[in-house]
């Protein structure tokens, strides 16, 4: 009996630790999925190959999802051999309607879920499975993929401010969003869109309404809403450039009056419009941020309200307006905290804990509470370091008050006129991303502000970030996200990318280079005066060389950076299966990121020269470094051109406010050489002056 008893014992004990052993199996690292699943179970590494499925079919009077490229390919009739059946059921699925269940086995792959949505994901999971087992000869095992996004409302921005794109391309991004789980835009379209109920205010390349409601039903067609914003009290310059009747401000087209009649019936006409536009979404954001002159004009000094009271009217009537429409007005929440005292304590990452508690006061919101409309979303937007205890305390004060609360992180801030830094922001968009969910907020949006008119190619990989961790935002940290991010959209692996670590770090040199004084930062205002540096004097020798010294010994590092990076992605045109293009945009980038560099070690070679034919030389080098200026323009404009158009429309108005943005100085792409173009003029005329 003691015998027969030790044997059961173990044999229990044998299929415990099999068990035990088959769930502890991972996949593969060279699968990447991204977003990262909830829960993979592996079940024996024995499976199928991608190129081994042979159809795809439905289990059920439902039509197939859109499919990916791969999927698409197959045949929509059931035939011998493996293939991929989509079932829709409530048997053993996750309740979310954007959760589904992937099962591999030998002879085949059955996608269930709830809804549509939830299979569409699952086929996007298993086009990467598919894409992966090509791209690296491997079976794909047996298992199941539970999954479900942690976030409902998952969005990134649009923003058309300064520029715009070729239609074709949104319906690339589009696609490329939908592949990672994205399943919102907030189309900031400005003056982008051709208002037919105001025409004046649309620009002369806008698009017509006809063509955005187009690329809304595609949007649609894969799970993505598209809600538009649509700037209303500040941030108004494209409208108020033609009225001027209704500025609060005569020399600002920044803000509306909210006293004046008018301004609601050209808002709600633009508002319609709009809405017309993009039918899709359930929301309306109204914008509302960044006011600085409400209550100053006669027409409001005559009501007797303070700006505040005037700024949260307009929000009533404006919430009023979208509720009647059928949509969930969305509002920028920073005008109240700024009311109530608590924007520099919340924007401010310096203080201690202990500091910020003890300055912490939200009197002046508590008893403004009553004028805080309830039908509508507060976008609580913070684009740094969300996590901060005064941030925290924020969060908590819209939770006790039970107003409803969405996320703005950024993918973009606007401060760089050519690419986001710090690993495209995505840790912030983690963070974020985290509070969301553990706070159960509405939803997050990552921005992408079009203050410094960034290539959307640049931004891309933070609005993928947000596909990361806004579907599961404890899954990846953030150097195994860039390993992902490679893989899928590349095909490449981590060591393939470490130019782009590089490229960020190489574009703080090329913000200030070629100045002794002045500022290219977009996102605040240009200061249009800036003081180039001097040139050498021929009567001086080395005299420049020790005034710049630690301009040169930057520039140094940063020409071997560049030459670091120049290899290292042109390793990965070679290499990648997908998504060239974003890798051309990275490397004409790069080449304008070398040129304050190349000017000044050619001018460092000219000031050490130590006879009259090394001196010729080094100007011979520096009249080809400023003839190839041209050239790499050229290049640059050639390739970013393929997607967007490079200068305004004929007859476009500019702004008038006080943000002077760089992408706004001019009407052509001379705004993106801002200090290269006259340190090239210089360097020409300095050069002829030195001729015999």
């Amino acid at each position: 009996m003691k015998i027969n008893s030790i044997s059961k014992l173990l044999v229990i004990t044998g299929l415990f630790l099999i068990a035990n052993f088959i769930s502890a199996k991972t996949l593969d690292s060279r699968f990447q999925i991204l977003p990262l699943p909830q829960k993979i179970e592996i079940i024996s590494e024995s499976g199928l190959k991608g190129s081994e499925l042979s159809f795809i079919t439905a289990e059920g009077d439902f039509a197939l999802p859109v499919l990916g490229t791969l999927t698409d390919c197959l045949p929509r009739h059931k035939s011998a051999g493996k293939g991929v059946v989509l079932r829709l059921t409530t048997d053993s699925t996750p309740e979310s309607e954007e959760g589904y269940l992937l099962e591999v086995g030998k002879k085949g792959v059955v996608i269930s879920a709830r809804t549509a949505a939830g299979l569409f994901y699952g086929c996007q999971t298993l086009e990467q499975l598919m894409e992966d087992s090509r791209d690296f000869n491997l079976t794909i095992p047996q298992m199941k993929i539970t999954d479900y996004p942690q976030i409902d409302y998952r969005a990134v921005h649009f923003d058309n401010k300064h520029h715009l794109d070729r239609t074709e391309y949104y319906y690339r991004m589009i696609d490329k969003l939908a592949r990672y789980k994205i399943n919102a835009v907030i189309w900031e379209i400005d003056d982008k869109l051709r208002f037919s109920r105001h025409p004046e205010i649309g620009a002369p390349n806008a698009l017509s309404k006809q063509e955005v409601r187009a690329i809304s039903r595609y949007a649609k067609e894969r799970n993505i809403e598209i809600t538009p914003l649509v700037q209303g009290l500040g941030h108004a310059g494209y409208i108020l450039k033609h009225h001027w009747e209704l500025r609060e401000n005569p020399a600002s087209d920044w803000e509306f009056c909210p006293s004046d009649p008018r301004t609601y019936d050209l808002q709600f006409d633009l508002y319609k419009d709009a809405l017309e536009a993009m039918p899709d979404g359930k929301y309306l954001h109204i914008g509302g941020d960044e006011i600085t002159a409400i209550g100053i004009d006669e027409r409001c000094k005559a009501t007797g309200k303070s700006a505040f009271e005037l700024q949260m009217e307009w929000l009533k009537k404006v919430c009023d307006f979208a509720v009647t429409h059928g949509k969930t007005p969305i509002f920028w929440d920073d005008m109240p905290i700024k009311y109530a005292g608590l924007w520099g304590l919340v924007n401010n990452s310096n203080l201690t804990d202990e500091e910020v508690r003890k300055q912490w006061n939200t009197e002046k919101l508590d008893k403004a509470i009553k004028m805080f409309p309830k039908n509508c979303i507060y976008m609580r937007w913070r684009y740094e370091d969300p996590t901060t205890t005064a941030h925290r305390l924020l969060l908590e004060w819209y939770q006790k008050t039970g107003l409803q609360v969405m996320a703005a992180t950024a993918a973009a801030t606007g401060n760089s006129c050519f690419m986001p830094r710090k690993n495209s922001r995505a840790q912030y968009i983690k963070d974020f991303s985290t509070l969301v969910a553990e706070n159960r907020l509405c939803g997050i949006l990552a921005t992408a502000w079009d203050d410094g008119s960034p290539h959307l190619e640049t931004i891309m990989r933070g609005y993928i970030a947000q596909g990361e961790y806004g579907w599961n935002y404890h899954g990846r940290n953030v150097e195994a996200f860039i390993t992902a991010h490679g893989q899928r959209e590349f095909a490449l692996s981590r060591k393939h990318m470490e130019f782009l670590k590089e490229l960020e770090q190489s574009a703080f040199f090329f913000d200030k280079a070629l100045i002794t004084s002045g500022s290219r930062n977009p996102a605040w205002g240009v200061k249009k005066t800036f003081t180039l540096l001097e040139l050498p004097d021929a009567g001086k020798p080395g005299e420049w060389c020790r005034k710049y010294a630690e301009k040169i010994r930057e520039a140094a590092t940063e020409n071997e950076r560049y030459q670091s990076i120049e290899a290292g992605i042109k390793e990965a045109l070679t290499a990648s299966r997908r998504n060239r293009y974003t890798l051309e945009v990275y490397r004409q980038t790069n080449h304008l990121f070398h040129y304050p560099a190349q000017v000044i070690l050619g001018l460092e070679a000219y000031d050490k020269a130590a006879t009259d034919e090394a001196r010729k030389q080094a100007l011979g080098e520096l009249e080809s470094i400023c003839q190839d200026f041209t050239r790499m323009r050229s290049e640059l404009e050639n390739v970013y051109s393929q997607t967007r158009f490079m200068q305004n429309a004929a007859g476009y108005i500019a702004d008038h406010n006080h943000h002077n943005h760089l992408a706004a100085l001019t009407d052509n792409s001379d705004w993106w050489f801002l200090y290269e173009l006259p340190m090239t003029q210089k360097v020409k005329k300095w050069l002829t002056s030195l001729k015999p």
